[in-house]
């Protein structure tokens, strides 16, 4: 039966119920952790295994290290019980936890967003309830309205922003939240909605930037750089879809891509191309309901794809020489969000330039959501117990520095031939497995998806990031042994 309070009712809940604290310092009570990646599903079917991601979360279940925490965890598909098994062995109580964890799968592989699909099942929608409690809360992957119509059904309260504040986190939002909060963007545009107004921007762009090389377009809804569109501005002719144009995602053509530059708009800027030493550091914030900010890590994000437009993983922690930068800048805007009411977790994307008339740090887009950085820190910090330190920006373990290189994309037809059992197992004989003794060692995410997709994802947590780029060198040995192929795929050399 459908709650009967309403979402704003909901929501103050919150405040009397965490106060200044996030869901990660919950010592009692239940969370309900709801991994629907919520975007238009011809999106999602643009990532490989997408389905299995709404595993990369199971880094939450040691939250159930807290002998009075109960989790309901929601999966379009059932998750291996040794997968479950992996990450419940990283708690003094494995058994324990295990008696407080309630997983509940619908058996659904289809490319759409989980909240809808559990939104069609209101059988479902009791039996999450009921499992949950009147002492839970929903920590979502990202909100949408779907998000809200499944707290108000299920009278949970959501800790993630209101569906009404969503637009401060597409791409036109995020350069206005910036310019709100004296944060430099990159030249360019937002809010453009139709091919005359992207043909203009990018003129206008070229005018005023005539030594600018090419130029980005970014639908504001795309995630992961999948909707990103690259312009040589040197090559610039009208209709703008003569223009020989490079597409980030597989397939994607002007036919496909104007629709949705229609329905959602864009923004187009200058593009920075990161051969010319550019970095792509991005920082992670916390808004607890009571409006406090909090940083949260930074990170370097590992870039590939056309032009290094899409996200393949994150070294940790971001260069000591753009960390206070960065961090200043992304509190600044977190700021702005917090005064506007947003609550939750998000990461804030940068784009800093080391030379030339346009150095300095430059918003990327603004992730008013859970993200690829988010699983791999919260692993770290769970299973080393480390401290994260905003004044040196580092995780730290009786006062040691904790680094990692972290990825979502090794991939290998000849894993499709393993089971994620064989996968821990061949990982532990080769004496790579992370070892609590010494605070290093590889983790091992996306299992998952090993069967159907060939597809993985690994944490290698070491006491540098260059300790963690020989782990992961040793790992690249270890699965083009397993395989009989290099496993890399689009990943490039971890410190390269």
């Amino acid at each position: 039966m459908k709650g009967s309070r309403g979402f704003e009712e909901l929501q103050a809940s919150l405040v009397g119920r965490l106060g200044t604290r996030g869901v990660p310092e919950m010592t009692s009570g239940c969370v309900v952790v709801l991994p629907s990646i919520s975007f238009a599903p011809v999106e999602l079917r643009k990532i490989t295994a997408i389905t299995r991601y709404e595993e990369r979360l199971l880094c939450l279940l040691l939250l159930l290290e807290e002998p009075d925490l109960r989790m309901v965890y929601l999966t379009a598909l059932p998750i291996d019980e040794a997968v479950i098994d992996y990450y419940l062995s990283w708690l003094t109580d494995p058994d324990g936890a295990r008696a407080r964890l309630t997983l509940i799968s619908l058996d659904d592989p289809e490319a759409r967003g989980l909240t809808e699909k559990l939104l069609d099942r209101p059988e479902v929608l009791e039996q999450i309830s009921l499992a949950a409690g009147d002492d839970a809360l929903i920590l979502p992957f990202n909100v949408t309205a779907a998000e809200r119509e499944f707290s108000e059904w299920t009278g949970i309260p959501l800790y993630g922003p209101s569906p009404g504040l969503i637009e401060f986190g597409t791409k036109s939002g995020s350069r206005r939240v910036a310019k709100l909060s004296d944060v430099p963007v990159l030249d360019g545009d937002e809010d453009l909605y139709s091919r005359a107004a992207l043909e203009d921007a990018i003129v206008a762009l070229k005018d005023r930037r005539p030594d600018a090389p090419s130029a980005v377009i970014k639908l504001n809804h795309g995630f992961s750089g999948q909707g990103n569109a690259i312009v040589e501005l040197g090559e610039i002719v009208s209709p703008i879809t003569d223009t020989p144009t490079v597409f980030c995602a597989d397939g994607e053509t002007w036919e496909s891509y104007l629709p949705k530059l229609e329905t959602d708009g864009a923004i187009v800027e200058e593009h920075i191309r990161s051969a010319g030493g550019a970095l792509s550091p991005s920082v992670q914030l916390r808004i607890s309901p009571d409006g406090g900010v909090e940083v949260v890590s930074t990170h370097e994000q590992i870039l590939g794809g056309p032009d290094g437009q899409v996200y393949l993983g994150c070294r940790f922690p971001a260069p000591a020489s753009c960390r206070t930068l960065i961090q200043g800048y992304a509190g600044s805007i977190a700021q702005t969000l917090a005064a506007a009411g947003v609550i939750g977790s998000f990461g804030i994307d940068f784009v800093v330039v080391p030379a030339g008339d346009t150095e300095g740090a430059f918003l990327s887009e603004i992730n008013l959501r859970l993200g690829g950085t988010t699983h791999p820190f919260l692993m770290a910090k769970y299973v080393t117990g480390g401290d994260y330190d905003e004044a040196t920006g580092e995780l730290t373990v009786d006062g040691m520095p904790v680094a990692y290189i972290a990825t979502d994309n090794l991939k290998s037809e000849g894993f499709k031939a393993l089971t994620p059992a064989q996968m821990i197992e061949s990982l532990r004989k080769w004496g790579l497995s992370y070892d609590r003794a010494s605070r290093r060692g590889i983790l091992l995410h996306l299992l998952g998806a090993l069967p159907e997709f060939g597809k993985l994802g690994a944490l290698c947590i070491g006491a540098s990031l260059e300790d963690a780029s020989g782990l992961f060198e040793q790992l690249l040995g270890f699965l083009e042994e397993l395989s009989n192929e290099d496993p890399r795929g689009e990943v490039p050399a971890p410190l390269g």
